[in-house]
């Protein structure tokens, strides 16, 4: 696995045409692999780094780093293999995570059900202690930060505005599996992932 960060220039007028929606984005960065999302991995976050904007990026595979486009600075890119394989249980990281805490509701005369936000503080931090046992671990403190919504259209098969409500979580958490932890950083938490949600950030 490889974690790979590249500046945005938030000025540039690709670069803010993408960031206003979550579609046009995804497949920015997604045109960065020569492989689809699912094949090659990916998950990203956009993070606001002191004086910089920055997109951070786990995958399988390497970004292509000749599909870098104007508007883009590559910084870097690290191989984490080993520090994936050096974990261990009960050690205890820092967390930073964007996430979309929902739930599933039947609805009348239709197969498939639809995702609801919770609505609620009490609910949603529920579902993120519910997603770390899920997922290997354990939420020892954790605090909501902030909440907002991406947008975007959706592709021209399916036309049409998408909204997507996330919110940022911070704390400490304690790995409790560490298979399943693993495969948490790899495939990231929640709905959302491939609009740069789900990204399970770490540092001791």
């Amino acid at each position: 696995m490889y974690l790979t960060k590249i500046d945005l220039l938030p000025h540039h007028r690709d670069i803010q045409r993408r960031l206003g929606d979550c579609q046009q984005f995804h497949q920015m960065i997604m045109g960065l692999f020569e492989s689809d999302r699912k094949d090659a991995q990916v998950l990203y976050r956009v993070r606001q780094d002191r004086n910089a904007l920055a997109v951070y990026l786990y995958s399988s595979r390497p970004v292509n780093r000749d599909r870098v486009l104007p508007g883009m600075h590559f910084c870097g890119q690290r191989d984490l293999t080993l520090w994936l394989e050096s974990m261990q249980q009960g050690q205890v990281w820092h967390f930073d995570l964007l996430a979309s805490p929902t739930k599933k509701v039947a609805q009348d005369g239709r197969k498939n059900s639809q995702r609801r936000i919770l609505r609620t503080l009490d609910e949603r931090i529920a579902w993120l202690a519910r997603k770390g046992v899920q997922n290997g671990f354990e939420l020892l403190n954790c605090q909501e930060l902030e909440g907002g919504q991406l947008t975007g259209r959706h592709t021209q098969e399916r036309g049409g505005r998408m909204y997507l409500d996330q919110y940022h979580y911070q704390g400490t958490l304690q790995i409790i599996d560490i298979r399943q932890f693993q495969k948490a950083i790899q495939e990231g938490i929640g709905p959302g992932k491939s609009y740069g949600l789900g990204m399970l950030l770490l540092n001791p």
